[in-house]
């Protein structure tokens, strides 16, 4: 008998106080939160401790620091860098060399922090994901449980357009799977993905936060966050014995996910293109035109 899976939906993370019950919750804010969650890891980040706000964050990296640690302060508020912060919340921002010197990063964003921490006072385990690891993110809840809940960051506390699409993909995952019970708001987003165009950068650019974050100049983030299955970083919240909430990755890595492996190895030849021999052209030549050379040392007169 085929397993049955359940998916559900909540549009925003204003609709905290009616969180269901489900196995594990995933978080997505793709614009750009859990993006940059995502990147963090994939980059070799170790621990990232989201916090709800500027003042929390700024007041955890001085805690921080007299444990000697070194963290980076990232997020935004409005899409902006808040004052005193090392980052905003511009994947494009972090790099390798960044993360080997700050394996430690403190961040508070609008939506996207906020969103985990509210998921995780549901008591069920929380991940986090991005169009870029949503089927990593998806195999891994799958190994906690067959109720899937999935919490969209939104805007304002309100739906956005391109967290109910990545829901959507996900969900339309779940259900190649096998049967999957959805309710409205599940159905909802499944819909918008099935009907969204070829180009996913240009879909996604028609949500509010996308043309805001174009005009502020964060219009090349918006492509990043936009490649689908490339990264199988796998995000998930944890305790600690100080009572703060870490994020770290229970799977994956730098690689691409799967499904992208296969599709790079198609496009690879199978096996590196051989330099051409002259003296195997020169006797391929002899032999199809019934040709005779003699090779060797010119006698002097």
């Amino acid at each position: 008998m085929s397993e049955i899976f359940e998916a559900d939906v909540v549009f925003s993370c204003g609709e905290d106080k009616y969180l269901p019950v489900v196995d594990v919750w995933i978080v997505i804010d793709v614009l750009r939160a859990t993006t940059v969650m995502t990147r963090w890891f994939e980059l070799g980040g170790k621990e990232l401790y989201p916090v709800r706000t500027p003042d929390e964050a700024r007041k955890l990296v001085l805690e921080l620091q007299k444990r000697s640690s070194s963290p980076l302060l990232m997020g935004e508020v409005n899409g902006i860098p808040p004052e005193g912060f090392d980052f905003g919340n511009s994947p494009l921002e972090l790099n390798y060399k960044l993360i080997q010197d700050h394996y430690c990063g403190v961040m508070s964003t609008t939506n996207g922090t906020i969103a985990l921490l509210e998921a995780e006072s549901s008591g069920s385990p929380v991940l986090a994901a991005s169009f870029r690891n949503s089927s990593s993110v998806l195999d891994y809840a799958l190994t906690i449980g067959n109720r899937i809940g999935l919490l969209c960051s939104g805007r304002k506390r309100r739906p956005s357009w391109e967290d109910t699409l990545c829901a959507g993909s996900i969900i339309e995952e779940l259900s190649s799977r096998g049967e999957t019970r959805m309710t409205d708001s599940a159905k909802i987003a499944l819909s918008l993905w099935q009907n969204r165009s070829d180009d996913l950068h240009e879909y996604v650019m028609k949500s509010e936060h996308a043309l805001y974050l174009e005009r502020i100049g964060y219009g090349e983030d918006i492509a990043f966050c936009c490649e689908h299955d490339v990264s199988s970083v796998v995000p998930m919240l944890a305790g600690n014995a100080k009572e703060h909430t870490i994020l770290r990755s229970v799977s994956g890595s730098a690689k691409p996910y799967p499904k992208a492996q296969e599709v790079i190895k198609k496009l690879e030849p199978s096996e590196p293109p051989k330099k051409a021999d002259p003296f195997e052209e020169l006797l391929s030549y002899t032999h199809k035109t019934s040709q005779y050379f003699i090779i060797g040392k010119k006698e002097s007169k």
